[in-house]
């Protein structure tokens, strides 16, 4: 559903920033460092109650105590005020109406941002993030089940470290180790379920991206979470002071004709390959429906691209935007002539000085 209205009050460098957005597809336009991706991520953290690069006492600007984030769409108006000082809290609102965190729900968004291109080439944890940043904006469930997947690894790990110091027995385990097993049990599904929906059309959007024509396979790589391999490994946990099994440890691999893509596949072939990711990222999150249930979802995801086109060629440019039709996009880029040949009625912003024109 299409963004109408984004109003920042001490976000990053804005001070004040109000704009009015009146197409589905809006241009930034600005130097290096003037706030672009700045105004990109307000919309992503009203989107998902977090920012994709700091932590909250990193957004608000330094002359003031808190910052706000509005927004608005056809249907519903968004506010996040967070205060820094005394301490950090958070104040939500819906339609003027004041939420709870597990009750926040706006639109959902697909970011494309430059350190994307390295999903593959780093190591597993930015692809669990991935995962969770996808799957959490679909599934509330799955979202509950990170956080107190965080609560039994953090409650686990200190139970680990007494044992160690002989200050608690190792049957003590058993309780975390039950909980783990059940908390697995349902992440590991809805991540099995978001890569078998990358695996079904990963060749055919590839395709359409690039015009070539490649095997590829998604493969999760996970390990059984059971108590008895939980029994297994608790010496092993002890010695190392740290969980050794669970879906902290998880990962997933792409493979181009039967190899690692890793080693199968230049550069502009592994940025395309993220593309097409994103690029079923943003169909996972139009579903009609959530995995399992009969709740709807809110709509198409807004599409953020942050300074992406830079290092695609005129084609890939062109292929990217004509697969997102029907998404509202956001591209920010320093340049005009990275951009596209795009349609007329296209909004211009332009960033200078601190400020959105």
């Amino acid at each position: 559903m299409q963004l109408t209205k984004v109003q920042l009050q001490n976000f990053r460098n804005y001070n004040k920033a109000e704009v009015n957005l009146s197409s589905d597809l809006v241009l930034i336009l600005g130097e290096n460092a003037s706030g672009k991706t700045n105004f990109l991520e307000s919309i992503y953290y009203l989107s998902t109650l977090y920012s994709f690069r700091a932590p909250d006492s990193s957004l608000t600007n330094l002359q003031a105590d808190f910052f706000s984030i509005k927004g608005a769409n056809q249907a519903h108006e968004y506010e996040v005020v967070v205060e820094k000082s005394p301490k950090t809290r958070r104040g939500l609102k819906i339609d003027a109406v004041k939420v709870k965190k597990p009750a926040w729900s706006s639109f959902q968004t697909v970011l494309f941002e430059p350190s994307d291109l390295n999903l593959f080439t780093l190591g597993p944890s930015m692809r669990r993030r991935y995962l969770n940043q996808a799957i959490s904006q679909k599934d509330k469930i799955y979202a509950a089940d990170m956080a107190s997947l965080e609560h039994v690894l953090k409650q686990k790990t200190a139970l680990l470290k007494e044992i160690a110091e002989n200050r608690a027995k190792s049957s003590q385990l058993m309780f975390w180790n039950e909980q783990l097993e059940q908390i697995s049990s349902r992440i590991k599904e809805a991540r099995a379920f978001f890569l078998d929906f990358l695996q079904a059309r990963f060749e055919e959007v590839y395709k359409n991206l690039t015009g070539f024509g490649s095997s590829f396979a998604v493969e999760y790589k996970t390990q059984p979470v059971t108590l008895e391999s939980l029994k297994v490994h608790i010496e092993a946990e002890v010695w190392a002071g740290i969980c050794l099994i669970g879906p902290h440890r998880d990962d997933f691999l792409v493979k181009k004709d039967s190899g690692p893509n890793i080693y199968n596949s230049s550069r502009g072939e592994l940025r395309s390959q993220v593309l097409a990711m994103k690029l079923l990222q943003a169909e996972y999150l139009s579903d009609k429906e959530k995995p399992g249930t009969s709740e709807a979802v809110p709509g198409r995801p807004v599409i953020l691209l942050d300074d992406v086109f830079s290092e695609l060629d005129e084609t890939r440019r062109a292929k990217l935007i004509e697969n997102l039709s029907g998404n509202q996009i956001f591209i920010t880029s320093t340049e005009e002539h990275h951009l596209p040949k795009l349609k007329s009625d296209a909004q211009i912003l332009k960033v200078e000085n601190n400020q959105i024109k």
